[in-house]
Order: C-alpha cells, then sequence, then structure tokens
C-alpha cells in the first residue's frame, strides 16, 4: 500500500524565543544612536544620530564617545577591510571615508546616498539611494558603478550579505525584501506592518534576514531563499521593557546589525536614540534544507540549496523517481536517480517529489 508521508522542516524560519534576553546597551540623554550601525573588530560599535551630526563610537563597556562630526543626516555606516569607516550622509549628499582614527580621508559626492555595505571578499562598497530608488557599487578608487535603479525599489536603505555573498536590500517605504543579481532583482519577502509603515534596516545572520519594522516596534527572521516566510521574532506593543524576548518591547527599532559571533542583535530605535541587544539567538540552521519523516524516522535532504548546475536528494529508502515542479505545480525537471539538473531553470524557488516503493516525499529548493 502507498503512502505520502508529512515532513517537518527543520528550519529556523520559525524560532522559538526561549532563553533569549534583551538588555539596554546604550541609554544616553546626550549620545544617540537611532539609525545605522556596524562593529569594527574590536567589538566597538559606531552609530549615526540621523538628523543629528554625529557618530558615536560605543565600546563594549557601554563607554560612548563622539567619533565623527560634522554630518547632516548621517545613515548608513560601513567598514572596509582596512577598518576605513563609511558613513552614507542622505541628506548632506556626499559618502564620507575616515580613518579608524575619525581623519576624513574623502568625500565622494553622490546624492541621496542611505544605506552601504562592504561586499564580500572585497573593499567595493555597496550603497543605496533613497531618493533615487538606485543600488551602485563604490570601487576602492572612488569610480561609482550602477547596479541597479528604478521599480520595484522603492527607498532602499537597508543592505545584508549573506554568508555566500548574496546582496539583499529592503525597501523602506514598502518594507520589501529583494536579492540582487548581476542584472535583476528577486522577490523574497514583505515584512509586516501597517499599510504605511517602514521597513528600518536588515542584517544576516544564524541562515536568516532579520529586518525592523519601524512603525509596529517588532523584529522579523525572514528566510532568504523562501517566499515570503517571514516570522515575528521579538516586539509588539510600543515600550522599552527589558527581559525576555517574548515580553520585551521596542520604540521604532529602525537599525539592526549582527554580533561578531553572529550570537546577538544589535537593534538602534529611531524614536529614543537607545540601543538595544537581543542576545543567545538560536542556531537557525544553514541554507541546506532537511526534510524529516514525521512517522518513519528518514530524512529527505535536498543540496546544495540553493543550487545552479545539478541538485542531488538523499532519502533512507530506495529512490525510484525525482520530479521538480514550479510553483504552479507544473514538471520541469525529472530523473530516475539521486542527481536532477537544473541549469536550464530560471531562478527561483521549486518543489521537489521524490518517490519510492512505497511513498512519496517532498521537499524544495531554489534555483539561483
Amino acid at each position: 500500500m502507498k503512502s505520502t508521508f508529512t515532513f517537518l522542516l527543520l528550519q529556523g524560519a520559525v524560532l522559538s524565543g526561549y532563553g533569549q534576553q534583551v538588555t539596554t546597551f546604550l541609554n544616553s540623554a546626550t549620545e544617540k544612536v537611532n539609525d545605522g550601525m556596524v562593529l569594527d573588530r574590536a567589538g566597538n560599535l559606531y552609530g549615526s544620530h540621523y538628523a543629528g551630526a554625529n557618530v558615536y563610537k560605543v565600546e563594549p563597556d557601554g563607554t560612548t564617545t563622539t567619533f565623527a562630526t560634522g554630518f547632516d543626516t548621517p545613515n548608513g555606516l560601513a567598514f572596509d577591510s582596512q577598518e576605513n569607516l563609511f558613513v552614507a550622509d542622505l541628506a548632506g549628499g556626499h559618502i564620507y571615508k575616515l580613518s579608524h582614527t575619525g581623519t576624513f580621508l574623502d568625500t565622494i559626492d553622490v546624492s541621496n546616498p542611505s544605506g552601504i555595505i562592504k561586499a564580500a571578499g572585497s573593499d567595493t562598497m555597496i550603497f543605496t539611494q533613497y531618493y533615487s530608488h538606485t543600488i551602485n557599487k563604490l570601487a576602492p578608487d572612488g569610480t561609482i558603478v550602477p547596479w541597479f535603479s528604478g521599480a520595484p525599489l522603492n527607498g532602499p536603505v537597508g543592505l545584508a550579505v549573506d554568508s555566500a555573498g548574496n546582496v539583499f536590500v529592503g525597501n523602506f517605504n514598502d518594507r520589501k525584501i529583494y536579492r540582487l543579481y548581476p542584472d535583476s532583482l528577486a522577490y523574497v519577502a514583505t515584512v509586516p506592518g501597517p499599510s504605511t509603515g517602514w521597513l528600518g534596516f536588515i542584517t544576516y545572520t544564524r541562515g536568516m534576514l532579520w529586518g525592523t519594522s519601524f512603525n509596529s516596534h517588532k523584529i522579523y527572521s525572514i528566510h532568504p531563499y523562501e517566499l515570503d516566510s517571514v516570522s515575528l521574532f521579538a516586539g509588539g506593543a510600543v515600550g522599552s521593557l527589558d527581559g525576555p524576548v517574548g515580553t520585551a518591547r521596542f520604540n521604532s527599532p529602525n537599525g539592526i546589525i549582527a554580533s561578531l559571533g553572529g550570537d546577538s542583535l544589535y537593534i538602534s530605535e529611531a524614536n529614543t536614540g537607545k540601543v538595544r541587544i537581543i542576545a543567545d539567538l538560536h542556531t537557525t540552521g544553514g541554507i541546506n534544507e532537511e526534510l524529516r519523516m514525521e512517522n518513519e524516522g528518514g530524512a529527505l535532504v535536498v543540496f546544495p540549496n540553493p543550487g545552479h548546475d545539478e541538485i542531488s536528494v538523499k532519502l533512507s529508502k530506495p529512490i525510484v523517481r525525482v520530479e521538480v515542479l514550479n510553483l504552479q505545480g507544473a514538471m520541469v525537471a525529472v530523473s530516475g536517480n539521486q542527481k536532477i539538473p537544473v541549469r536550464e531553470l530560471v531562478p527561483g524557488m521549486y518543489m521537489v517529489k521524490v518517490y519510492t516503493d512505497d511513498g512519496m516525499a517532498t521537499g524544495r529548493f531554489m534555483k539561483r
């Protein structure tokens, strides 16, 4: 008798929140960090005071000093490999390059720069232009190389780079997140919020994207390779309560970055200038998906995930047929063994059906 097995997805898309604690790292009447942030290799935090003039340095023990001043609206921050700090000054119309001691080294003229992040494997900086709805690359020699402009970008600010070097961008205006390709964007998810609500910044750690829902005072986890796989992680009603992540409260969370070890999140609050920390993130797994049969104890594994030329499947029972289906249910590839060529498929999410002599297992993978 044939049977269809039920599977549990062992991924980080849904996080329990148990054991994680929220604390207030910066709470100053005069020194405010309410926007972009970045960490240096020593664990010092640098944060922007948007609509202020300063970028602050906060040491691990909480000691806070003015690192640099004279900005108009300092927004995104990023370090290169030499720990030179890049500051995107949105209203000022410049990207500034500063030494690790705060000396101004260079000024790049560019209208409305907002988010900025270092590319993987090089000192090229990737930056967004909020009003121009544009993403560009800034080469180490100061050359600006356009990457993508226009819809669906809508006030892009947040940027994140995953462990494979893939770049993600978040729209401040409509809370949509996209993955960047050399000549296109791929939709990932929309972070929940009111119809006129904003998405602050995004970051990547533990196999997940994380984003701040500015107006709803919440932090969400977003699966980078599934469509609209978004889970509420922290927050609710507006407030400033520390404690367990399930009951802690935030006030317009905006900036968000991961700790150097990836086990904590730093969150800046737009309305208060506080910096909060969510510590002890649960391990959320990697990109490879593993699906386990709830009633048999076996496991279906689809790898590599994302895949490009070929994917493979493993199952605890002998495999007789593998089908790949698009999200409309149409079969687009088939194989009689564990390896399936996918080179000709367009990038996106696909379902996998794996048939055995007495049942069927289902999984999914992302074609990049």
